[in-house]
């Protein structure tokens, strides 16, 4: 019969199908209601006929083949089942009705179908994922490094890396790499990187809930701690803002009575939490002096090759010097310096290695570009605080003419639109062109630019049309600056 030849054809087109929903389920994280309820905001999208963009292509992993290879058995399944079942108690037409049915159903409902495959796999993930903790707590059990946490709604990543620079020599030291922060993660990173010779581990801890910060900690036994800054990244995850400040506090309150907690008391929300802890040390780092820093930095200067200033700590000073650029990335540089000097270096021993440390990946990092102009590349900061400090960095740039390239902030829940307006606020004054990238937030970014003054906006909906229109507008002595960047699954194409 003709239906049972289309039978094969249908389940070839559903497997392309179920790999471009695989990459959007893998880019939220197998978090299920997440990826469905991307899958009911973005329509025509959902039906998965056009592929996701590859900035950040789809990695089959074990756990990816599991889910792929199950939701087309399932579908598979539910082709044959049915209409074998009509054919036998009805024979034609019923047989033919149902696979037609059944078929409308698994195009339309093919999210449904990724999701119920990861639901019959569980078991398996969670065995395995078992096995590799119990692997990984063994070995950091053997090794026994210091473990320094380090968590934020914003500059955890940079953080992370100024630490692992100072607080001993690099072979001495291992750290999470990229945003390795969930407990897979983790797990990964020991397992795979660990060896004897690692005295620290600097653990960069995420969250997107109450609960998982505490679990990290739990995992790992941190003995020093960093809490960046509160703000409202992930908004739209944690529900308000008291959860991020409870989620993000478990650092703290994890930490054993002879930990230490190393607290940036710039941020007015960490500050306040710094004041209220009593049952571990802490050591307070930022420039405000209202927020009565133990490590402070003075006679800050940015330029286009990095940034000079004094470290005072403990009635000492250093000068030093460093590539990194920003306000915020003097904060990064005092965690560094107090987590150094609560493990036993002095503050003479850090000159040099702040002098080392290297920009991280898209985060206020300065490409010389072809033909004369220059990027700054701060695609990984999606927060408000880390935007406004790198137009602040684009400012400062001498250029004949500046542009922003952004498609905004995401995940701030109700929050978002109103951060975004102050952002394209900001932009218009300090930029001659803004690029609005994609429409998640185009509004409020043109509205909040059309207010500041005379700032060229221009919308499109990817990144390769933003390259484009730089392409035609760019000339020698101009600093374009990459603030933000969506993931893959939030640009239009086509």
């Amino acid at each position: 019969m003709i239906v049972y030849g289309l039978i094969p054809a249908f389940s070839v087109f559903q497997w392309f199908r179920l790999r471009r929903a695989l990459h959007v389920f893998q880019l939220e994280g197998y978090k299920r209601h997440r990826f469905l309820e991307w899958c009911r905001n973005n329509g025509r999208r959902a039906l998965f006929l056009q592929k996701i963009s590859a900035k950040k292509p789809l990695v089959m992993t074990g756990r990816a083949w599991r889910v792929l290879v199950s939701a087309e058995t399932l579908n598979v399944l539910l082709l044959l089942l049915p209409a074998g079942a009509a054919h036998l108690i009805g024979g034609w037409p019923f047989d033919v009705l149902t696979w037609a049915l059944m078929t409308a159903l698994l195009f339309f409902l093919l999210p449904h179908l990724l999701v119920t495959a990861d639901v019959v796999m569980s078991p398996v993930q969670k065995a395995i994922n078992a096995r590799y903790l119990r692997a990984a707590t063994k070995k950091l059990e053997e090794i026994s490094p210091l473990v320094i946490g380090v968590t934020g709604s914003f500059g955890k990543t940079s953080t992370k890396f100024a630490i692992s620079g100072l607080v001993g020599p690099p072979g001495a030291v291992l750290a999470t790499p990229g945003s390795f922060n969930t407990p897979l993660g983790i797990c990964r990173t020991i397992n795979e990187n660990m060896t004897p010779s690692h005295r620290f581990f600097v653990v960069e801890m995420g969250a997107y809930g109450e609960g998982e910060i505490r679990e990290l900690c739990e995992f790992v036994h941190p003995s020093i701690d960093v809490l960046t800054a509160i703000g409202p990244a992930h908004l739209e995850r944690f529900g308000s803002m008291d959860a991020i400040k409870r989620g993000k506090y478990e650092i703290v309150s994890s930490l054993p009575g002879d930990g230490t907690a190393v607290m940036n008391v710039d941020d007015p929300t960490v500050r306040e939490l710094a004041d209220e802890t009593t049952n571990v040390r802490v050591i307070r780092y930022g420039l405000d002096p209202d927020g009565a820093p133990d490590v402070t930095a003075r006679n800050v200067a940015t330029t286009a090759e990095g940034t000079s200033l004094s470290i005072v700590a403990g009635g000492d000073s250093i000068d030093v010097k460093t590539r990194l650029l920003g306000r915020y990335a003097v904060g990064h540089v005092l965690a560094g310096v107090s987590v150094a000097l609560a493990s036993g270096r002095t503050l003479k021993q850090l000159a040099g290695p702040i002098f080392a440390l290297e920009p991280v990946e898209h985060r206020l990092q300065i490409i010389s570009g072809t033909g004369g102009v220059t990027v700054i590349d701060d695609a990984y900061n999606s927060n408000p605080e880390g935007a406004s400090a790198a137009l602040e960095v684009l400012e400062q740039m001498p250029a004949r003419r500046r542009i922003v390239v952004t498609p905004g902030i995401i995940e701030l829940g109700p929050l978002q639109a109103e951060a975004n307006e102050r952002f394209g606020e900001h932009a218009g004054r300090v930029a001659d062109t803004v690029i609005v990238v994609a429409p998640v937030n185009r509004e409020a970014i043109t509205k909040g630019a059309g207010r500041s003054g005379t700032a060229e906006v221009v919308a499109v909906d990817s990144l390769a049309l933003a390259q484009e229109q730089l392409a035609a507008r760019v000339q020698r002595g101009d600093v374009v600056l990459f603030a933000n960047d969506l993931p893959d699954q939030y640009e239009q194409h086509g």
